[in-house]
């Protein structure tokens, strides 16, 4: 018995080579018929597959299996032809190479057992193909995309660095007459205590000042450099709030925000100026986030646990999409007609200087900003970054 199928075998192999042209012509004549997308096959690849099945029949053929899918599947890469397209073709080439074979078959008087044994070996042959080409091809895929990623990360990174120089270039730039500005300010404030009108502005050029120099803090965040070389400290978290919303309250007040706070007594290790730029970014962010409710409300909690301090900054604006939030932190990356798209950036880097960690979730009713930090002292931290910048 095994004889005669093998002889049968060699015999039916012989026939499906000299019936590979035609199957081939019906197959490419298929695709162009039923396809959507116009798949036009190189005629060399299309009929190789026929016979590599007859080849298959009667020799171990699973090494040029390989090397046709990967071949028929780098041109179909090439030809930018969708998955579903190619696995379509496939699916054709099935269809076709049954319907011309099978009356071939009815007249080479096989065996049942035969011809079982015959539609089991072509169709796993069938199968092999399609495995090794949609192997190849997400080999293909994965390679474009991790390629994709690196010149995103190159591209990326490129930005940052370029950033930071500016940031460090800028802050050398301005820190010699910001200093003057400052000093000859506070003469002024001093030489002139006794004219009430003169010191509120004297006070409102100040609150400027202030506020330009935070801004100079955050954009520095890029930079690897100590933020303004300003030195870790030990605040007291409360009274680092309390200025905080001093400079917030006016557009509280003028935009009917109702604001609470539970700030429980801490010491905190920190750039003082540069969390202080945080915080004042997150209760803006979320003062323009209620600017379509009815009811405006933003709370702020800070809390200590085990070591770590949890400032949560929330909002009742309306819900930020989940595609959204994980590209928040992004440099550049905005959804504000007006935005910049580097203030969430400058928060991440600030506090990630501390060695913390902000996030954010959102749902229908509120959205939370909570930054974690841990709390050290002011020696220890010193230390840390010091170390680190020796790294």
């Amino acid at each position: 018995m095994v004889e005669t199928v093998t002889l049968n075998l060699f015999n039916v192999s012989r026939k499906i080579l000299d019936m590979a042209p035609s199957i081939t012509t019906v197959w490419m004549q298929e695709i162009v018929r039923s396809m959507e997308i116009p798949v036009t096959i190189p005629r060399d690849f299309a009929e190789k597959r026929t016979v590599l099945l007859a080849r298959y029949l009667v020799e171990n053929v699973d090494h040029d299996m390989q090397a046709w899918s990967l071949d028929m599947g780098e041109w179909l890469r090439s030809q930018e032809f969708p998955f579903s397209s190619i696995l379509r073709t496939y699916q054709i080439y099935r269809n076709v190479f049954w319907r011309v074979l099978q009356p071939e078959l009815h007249q080479w008087s096989l065996s049942p057992s035969d011809m079982l044994y015959l539609e089991t070996q072509l169709g796993k042959a069938m199968d092999e193909s399609v495995f090794w080409a949609v192997y190849h091809f997400e080999q293909m895929m994965n390679e474009e995309l991790v390629q994709k990623e690196e010149t995103i990360s190159y591209l990326h990174n490129d930005k940052l660095t370029m950033l930071g120089k500016i940031a460090a270039n800028m802050a050398h730039e301005l820190r010699n007459p910001l200093c003057a500005i400052e000093g000859f300010l506070k003469l002024i404030g001093e030489s002139t205590k006794e004219q009430a009108k003169l010191q509120s502005y004297i006070q409102v050029v100040m609150h400027e000042f202030e506020n330009l120099h935070r801004q100079l803090t955050g954009f520095l965040s890029f930079s690897k450099k100590p933020i303004l070389d300003e030195i870790f400290k030990t605040v007291q978290v409360e009274n680092l709030f309390e200025e905080v919303e001093l400079l917030i309250t006016p557009r509280l007040l003028g935009e009917n925000i109702r604001f609470e706070k539970l700030i429980h007594p801490c010491s905190l290790a920190c750039y003082e100026e540069g969390l202080k730029q945080v915080i004042v970014n997150l209760l803006n962010n979320a003062i323009d986030a209620v600017q379509h409710r009815p009811d405006k409300c933003i709370s702020v909690i800070a809390t200590s646990s085990d070591g770590w301090l949890y400032l949560s900054v929330e909002n009742n604006g309306e819900m930020i999409p989940a595609e959204i939030v994980e590209s928040l932190f992004q440099p550049f990356f905005t959804t504000k007609q007006n935005g910049t798209g580097i203030g969430l950036s400058i928060c991440k880097n600030i506090i990630e200087k501390h060695n913390g960690t902000i996030h954010c979730d959102s749902n229908e009713k509120r959205t939370r900003f909570v930054v974690s930090l841990p709390i050290t002292t002011a020696e220890h931290t010193e230390q840390s970054v010091s170390d680190d910048g020796q790294a």
